[in-house]
Parts: C-alpha cells; structure tokens; sequence
C-alpha cells in the first residue's frame, strides 16, 4: 500500500512543465487499520466474531425471517467449570482450551450458521433462514424449528466428548446449552439473547451439560434467574457488608478475636445470609471477588480501630473451597493486608473440613504455605465430615471448631458429651485448641470449660452484628493481638 500525492508545477507564464510528488509506503498504517476493524468485530484469542459482531447479524437475520415468514434460533453455550481448567492448568492452558473448542464448534454448524465468542467461557450460535410455515402458531412449524435447533444442540455436545489435548494432558468438558426461537419465543434480537441465556442457565443448574429450551418452565424459574442475575451485579458493586462474631475466652468471657461473616446488601430483598447465595457465587465463578472483598474490608477495619482507636483485635475469615484453586492464593491475601499494615499473625485463615480433606493434595501444600507465611489456621465444622487422624495431624492446624451439631445437645445428652469430650482430647493431643461453636446456654459454657475447651462462641455471647455495633463490646474487653 502507498500513498501518492503530487502537484503540478508550471513556467512564468503558467505552462505546465512537470510533476513534482511524494509516494509513501504505508503499508504498516494499512495492516493497522484493518486489525483494528478486525478487532471492533472479532475477538482476539479465538478469531470468532466477538457479540457485536453477532448482534449485527442477529439483527439481519431476524430482518429477513420477518419478511419471509422464516425462523432463527439462538444458541448459548457455556462451558462447565471452565474456571478449574484455568486453576489447575494456568490461563495459557484455558487460552487453548478456547481455542481449540473454536475450531471444534466452526466444524460442527453449518456454513450459513453464525458462531460467537460472547466473552470468557460462554459462546453464542446462530441459526439462520430455517424453514417455516406461513402461520407463526402452527405446530409444524413450532417443531421444525426447534428440532433443528436441538439437533445442532446434540451435534455440539457430541463435539465434545473426545478430550482436549492441553499441555500434554487430556482434559474433558461439558457445556450448557440455552436455546431460543424466533418468533416463537421472542420477536426482538435482545429478548432472543436474554432468553437463550435464561435457559442456559436453568440448563446449568439442573443438568450441567446438557440442553434447556426456553418455555414456560423457564419463565416460572425467572426470580431465581433475576437472584442470579442481581447476584451477578453484586460482585462488579461489591455489594457485600461484614457482621463481627465475637469469640471468647470462655474462662473469663472476654473476647479475644472477631470471625468475620459476610452478607448481601442486596437492594431488593435487603441483607442476605450466606447460605442463601454462597453456593450460587460459588457455582457462578464469584467466590474469589467475594473472597477477595473480604479480606480487604477485615484489613481495613482492624487498621482503623487499631490506629485510631487503640484497639486491637485478631480477625477471622473463611475460605471457599473454591477459592482453594485460585492461583497465587496465599499472594494475594497476603498483598491485601500489607496495602493496610495487617500482619499476618493476627489473623486466622478458616477453612471447613470437607474443604481441607476432600483433595489433601491440594489443600495441604496451601495450608502450610500459609502457615510459613504466618497466618494461624482452623477447621470450621469439624465432626460434620470425614477426617482421619492420620490426616488431620499432617496439617498445620492451630484450632479445632467443634461443630454447632454437637453442641445443641449437651450437657443433657450423653452420647453428645461423650463425643465432645473426645473431641476436645483429641484437639489438645494434637496440640490444637479446641473450639466449640454454637453455644447458647450457660450450662453448656460450664461444661466446655469443665472439660477443656477454653474457647467457643455462639448467641450466648453474642449474635454476628456490624463493626459500630460489635466495637464497644470490643473495647470494653481491651482485646488487644494475641488472642485466640
């Protein structure tokens, strides 16, 4: 490509003599230009159109069904647990995995089907010009275009079933798939996308993998996919807040650090608990955001009362099992809390049982990385899952939570004492300090301390509540580093 300008030069009496001119290269400047028209419409990593592109052609599509009296559908895909690829493998390892499903979806549609990457694991498909009847409402029609829609659904996930092939190992995913109609389930582009993702994930959430048409079924699901959604929204707000429960020297009652517990300022349906959208995060890919909200806030708020309050208390935060697959974990707490002069020592890492035991492989390497980091660690409900002694005193465990369960019950029932009792020797053999979780009765703090168990927290004490609510309480007990 070259650029050629060039102006004609003349006597004194204005003849024409000759051509005097510039010719440039700009082959560079052109090659510039078309990645970047490139790039406005495909997306990098795969070559696919990227989802304007496919807007574009959607909205061309449903153009030439309205005069034709034809049908589209659109299909959304998204990989399942996607995020564990990249985890356990690396980005590099998800990049190609990306890649590589590009190709495979490229060689199962058909030439006048229209393939999109709409960002991260999910992509789009596009079918277009299928035959219909003249009458939108007739049942022929309604079925040939949804068997044409399913059929392209199962030669998708047929696509992959043989393994990708990722730095020398073999990897096997799944897909939910979404479907939508026109104009049997929308007559607009954006209510064809929003559709064919609502059934994605109602696909997601029943059958992992397999393939929703959107119907009825799914419109009756769509507040739990609006909880979903706003959850979605949530995470790019950080729309969390940090209830404080106490936990106690059960010798003296004076508190000695704070566990710190999530909760959803969700602006429709108010604060919600945990275990009301935990295990959705989880599903959805958000834990790590929520995860990483968390310990920023506690370094925070332990700065502001140690400087300018004087007061010093050591913090507690639970880990997702999740969260245990991020890369660079233990790097990452630990840059949250130098930005806030937090030192490791004063605050301990809480992760469940079934968390720490299901995959030891993987959790044992962390647990001790954050142990030579200098955090304290403990097992949140311990009795609820499957645990070995074997196990547990190969961890670097500095305090053992005796589950709520087994608390309920005591002092009155015996079986229950007789396992508590046992669970506090076992802890103080394996030179942990037991902690009892739940406590509600002051019978029950009698009997802890009769037997062993110097620390505990529970209602007795005092519910989860809000740093300016949980400060005095605090304060009052001058709970300075050290603690627990």
């Amino acid at each position: 490509w070259v650029r050629d300008e060039a102006i004609l030069m003349e006597d004194e009496h204005g003849k024409p003599q000759f051509w005097q001119g510039v010719m440039v290269d700009i082959s560079d400047r052109k090659q510039a230009e078309g990645e970047i028209a490139f790039l406005a419409y495909h997306d990098r990593l795969t070559g696919l159109s990227n989802r304007a592109k496919f807007q574009e052609e959607l909205d061309r599509s449903l153009a030439r069904a309205r005069r034709h009296g034809a049908s589209c559908a659109v299909l959304h895909m998204d990989l399942d647990n996607f995020k564990l690829v990249n985890d356990s493998l690396g980005h590099a390892a998800g990049d190609e995995l990306l890649r590589q499903l590009a190709g495979r979806l490229k060689e199962t549609v058909r030439e006048s089907d229209f393939v999109s990457r709409a960002g991260g694991d999910e992509f789009l498909i596009l079918l277009s010009d299928m035959e219909a009847k003249p009458s939108d409402a007739d049942e022929g029609s309604r079925n040939s275009a949804l068997m044409a829609a399913e059929s392209l659904a199962r030669r998708v996930q047929d696509s992959l079933r043989a393994p990708f092939v990722l730095e020398g190992d073999e990897v096997y995913v799944s897909a939910s798939i979404g479907v939508s109609v026109y104009p049997l389930d929308a007559t607009d582009g954006s209510t064809l996308l929003r559709n064919a993702d609502l059934a994605m994930y109602r696909s997601k959430k029943e059958r992992p993998g397999g393939c929703m048409i959107f119907a009825e079924e799914v419109r009756r699901d769509l507040p739990d996919l609006s909880f979903a959604t706003r959850l979605r929204k949530a995470a790019e707000g950080r729309q969390w807040a940090l209830h404080y429960q106490p936990i106690v020297d059960l010798n003296s009652g004076r508190t000695v650090a704070l566990e710190s517990l999530v909760r959803w300022q969700d602006p429709e349906q108010g604060l919600v608990y945990p275990n009301d959208f935990i295990p959705l995060a989880e599903e959805l890919g958000l834990i790590g955001h929520i995860g990483d909200w968390v310990v920023e806030e506690i370094a925070r708020q332990r700065r502001i009362w140690r400087n300018e309050l004087g007061v010093s208390v050591d913090m507690t935060f639970n880990l997702s099992p999740r969260q245990l697959w991020e890369p660079d974990l233990v790097d990452s707490i630990l840059s949250r809390l130098r930005a806030e002069g937090i030192e490791p020592w004063s605050v301990v890492v809480e992760i469940t049982e079934s968390a720490a035991m299901t995959d030891l492989s993987r959790s044992q390497p962390i647990l001790w990385e954050l142990n030579r980091n200098g955090f304290r660690l403990a097992i949140d409900d311990f009795g609820t899952g499957y645990s070995s002694l074997s196990r547990l005193r190969n961890l670097p465990v500095d305090i053992l939570k005796i589950d709520r369960v087994f608390i309920g019950d005591l002092p009155d029932d015996k079986e229950a004492c007789n396992m508590v009792e046992a669970m506090i020797r076992m802890a103080v053999g394996l030179n942990m300090k037991p902690l009892a979780e739940g406590i509600e009765t002051e019978a029950q703090w009698r009997f802890l301390v009769e037997h062993g168990c110097y620390l505990g927290q529970g209602y007795l004490f005092s519910r989860p509540k809000p740093a300016e609510e949980i400060l005095p309480l605090v304060a009052r007990d001058h709970a300075f580093v050290g603690g627990a």
